[in-house]
């Protein structure tokens, strides 16, 4: 079955950090069966653009939240903002990307924090699930889990970096966890051996572009619809045909997101 016969969700990108026209890319992406995407804020502006992509293209939806690195940032007014549309946007279908980064710590360690329990709190209220980003911080996103009641918390850990330790802890609790571009660098094993271990009904796919280009493309901007591209090495890679692949994400992204078709 050819990729255009394929429907493949990506699950997390930036739209609006595209260098080029997010309407001709997304129109790529249809090309090479790319049917839904997520578009993630970062900040208080990005979320802001968030909005205006979600308005302007029927078969994207949205997050809003506060990146570990704009912390430092965070206004209580940047909250109520992310709260307000997550209340009343249809479109606006989940709480981040929030969480840690104690990679670059762009922000100091207790801001991360409180922002990311904030965020967390806030998912729950709403019932929403919530992206999360974790890079060099297990057992500290752990214990921010713990200080909030997770089982009334769902979501996905996007662009999964950490141990295989860490993703068996992270699906006891009942999250997704999402692969991009990552898991086909030559030097990313780690990432391979978790994604070997996964439950068929966890995983996700994304692009997180215009970041993180899979092989053959590493070097130039992502796209979403590259997540065909990453979606095909990770069925090959499990041993399974592409399609059935698609399939089963495309259930997976439903059940989590609730995002409506389009088509």
């Amino acid at each position: 079955m050819s990729a255009e016969k394929n429907r493949w969700v990506d699950t997390h990108c930036h739209l609006e950090m595209l260098k080029e026209d997010p309407a001709g890319a997304l129109e790529k992406g249809r090309e090479q069966g790319l049917c839904h995407s997520m578009t993630i804020g970062t900040n208080h502006e990005t979320n802001q653009a968030v909005l205006g992509l979600c308005a302007q293209f029927g078969d994207i939806s949205g997050a809003l939240g506060i990146h570990p690195h704009y912390a430092k940032d965070a206004e209580p007014a940047h909250f109520d903002f992310i709260e307000k549309n997550a209340i009343n946007n249809p479109r606006i279908i989940a709480i981040g990307e929030c969480g840690l980064d104690f990679f670059y710590t762009l922000s100091e360690a207790e801001p991360q924090k409180e922002v990311f329990v904030k965020q967390l709190q806030l998912a729950i209220k709403h019932n929403l699930p919530v992206v999360i980003h974790s890079r060099s911080a297990e057992q500290e996103t752990l214990d921010c889990l713990a200080q909030v009641d997770v089982s009334k918390l769902r979501g996905v850990f996007h662009s999964f970096t950490s141990s295989l330790d860490m993703a068996q802890k992270i699906l006891e609790m009942g999250f997704y966890i999402s692969f991009n571009g990552i898991c086909t660098f030559p030097k990313s094993d780690e990432v391979r051996e978790v994604l070997k271990q996964m439950p068929l009904d966890r995983i996700l796919l994304e692009t997180d572009s215009p970041y993180l280009s899979p092989v053959p493309f590493r070097g130039k901007p992502n796209v979403p619809g590259n997540v065909s591209v990453v979606g095909e090495f990770v069925a090959d890679f499990l041993g399974l045909e592409a399609p059935e692949l698609a399939q089963r994400c495309y259930t997976n992204s439903k059940q989590l997101f609730g995002f409506v078709d389009v088509g």
